[in-house]
């Protein structure tokens, strides 16, 4: 019986640090999508 309390808890602590991760992962900034250096134009170089 005691055994089923461990692997109760165990899943219990998995789902409760899975849900923080998910809360802190919503507060945060939006990582931007990788984005190339803008082109400079023959104009902009001068």
């Amino acid at each position: 019986m005691l055994d089923a309390v461990y692997l109760a808890t165990t899943i219990a602590l998995f789902a409760l640090v899975a849900l923080i991760a998910t809360a802190v992962e919503r507060m945060g900034p939006h990582a931007r999508p990788s984005s190339r250096p803008e082109q400079a134009t023959g104009e902009e170089r001068r």
